[in-house]
């Protein structure tokens, strides 16, 4: 996968909330999570609240977005 390093599970993917992509994709696929939309709109794991980074450019900037995380979940890659 290009970009496989970007996608390392201690990484932070939400800043605000420290939510690292390793607990991202705990809560993707025990929710069974087909948007962004609906991501966004849960309680149990608040994302883009405070401010738009990880939607728009990824905490470092770096294109690691929720949209970047949920499309390789859903494609299998993670």
């Amino acid at each position: 996968m290009p970009y496989s390093h970007l996608f390392k599970k201690e990484k932070i993917l939400c800043a605000c909330n420290n939510i690292s992509i390793g607990k991202a994709l705990e809560f993707i696929k025990a929710n069974n999570i087909q948007s962004v939309q609906t991501w966004m709109d849960s309680k149990e794991l608040p994302v883009a609240d405070k401010c738009e980074a990880c939607i728009e450019n990824g905490t470092d900037n770096d294109g690691v977005t929720l949209a970047a995380v949920l499309s390789q979940v859903k494609q299998g890659k993670l």
